[in-house]
């Protein structure tokens, strides 16, 4: 019997260095549904959703029956370079009508669940060109994560809301990384989705 396929997908929240939360995720999940799923895990450093919008695709041709998959993207397209003068690496209006594509091509290639998640607050918080902090500037593209999720009616696990009361600094790498996860905030990613799939899966 073919097993059907669990695929995490986005930047490199989702892995980084020796960090990534999929990898202690799929052992929640084979502890209590062994040999149920296959995995495959596609994590690019400083992806946005512009840039997924191109390789997204390419993975759904080649990946087969897929039963899920959890995306991750937002925080590369809020950054506000000095370069850019100001505005954000992806507008608001681009982020969310790429959210839009992301989600039509998994139906169009029979994706049978669709997750978006949301990002904890960073331990880094510099303030960028247009004066704002940049858990400030993250947390408006988490917004539009939400309400595009409420709008579509589809499955939104929001690690901003579940981690609200954990400190930044024990879940991110230390300054001056204080973006990427360390391994206790993998640890508490993977709990948070675990809880949140258990009944999907």
């Amino acid at each position: 019997m073919i097993k059907s396929k669990i695929i995490f997908f986005g930047d490199s929240i989702i892995k980084f260095k020796n960090c990534e939360w999929p990898k202690k995720l799929i052992n929640l999940i084979n502890n209590n549904f062994k040999d149920k799923f296959n995995y495959k895990t596609f994590s690019v450093v400083g992806l946005n959703s512009r840039t997924a919008l191109e390789k997204l695709p390419k993975i759904l041709l080649r990946e087969k029956n897929i039963n899920m998959i959890l995306i991750q993207i937002g925080i590369n397209d809020s950054w506000h370079y000095k370069s850019l003068k100001g505005i954000p690496n992806v507008s608001k209006e681009s982020f969310k009508a790429n959210l839009d594509e992301i989600y039509f091509k998994c139906k169009k290639f029979g994706v049978r669940k669709i997750f978006f998640l949301t990002y904890h607050r960073l331990a880094k918080n510099r303030f960028e060109i247009n004066k704002k902090n940049i858990n400030q500037n993250l947390k408006m593209y988490i917004n539009i994560i939400k309400k595009f999720c409420k709008n579509k009616n589809i499955q939104c696990i929001d690690i901003f809301s579940k981690t609200k009361k954990i400190s930044s600094k024990k879940i991110c790498l230390p300054l001056p990384d204080g973006v990427h996860l360390n391994n206790f905030g993998t640890g508490i990613y993977s709990e948070i989705i675990y809880k949140y799939l258990k009944k999907l899966l």
